[in-house]
């Protein structure tokens, strides 16, 4: 439907990470905050920005949107822009500006609409 490539969970090296994701989420909850499952590769290609294979043009595409403190700095790596990407999934759905997929009765992954009113 929206054309993106999510990985397995039960593949290899997913497992190890969904159970991290798992425990971290637990502990999140348990000190009172919110959590927000999302998918920062897949968030990147609704956003219309690249991925982080291209960390040149994740930056652009990041400030592009309005981003800019640390992402401009000099040794950021993919992950902490696969992290700026996933927070501003999680400002998008606090704005209503993110779309649920998955089971409810499991947890919703949440990625921008597409093209929709980004930043505002």
């Amino acid at each position: 439907m929206l054309g993106i490539r999510f990985f397995p969970l039960t593949l290899g090296p997913m497992r190890l990470l969904t159970r991290r994701g798992m425990n971290l989420k637990a502990e999140l909850e348990a000190a009172g905050l919110g959590v927000v499952e999302t998918y920062p590769g897949g968030a990147q290609d609704l956003l219309g920005i690249e991925r982080r294979s291209d960390l040149e043009g994740l930056r652009s595409g990041l400030r592009g949107l309005g981003i800019d403190g640390d992402v401009g700095r000099s040794g950021i790596t993919d992950h902490e822009l696969d992290a700026v990407t996933c927070a501003l999934v999680a400002k998008l759905y606090t704005e209503g500006e993110a779309m649920a997929l998955g089971d409810s009765d499991e947890i919703l992954m949440m990625l921008p609409k597409p093209l929709a009113g980004i930043l505002k």
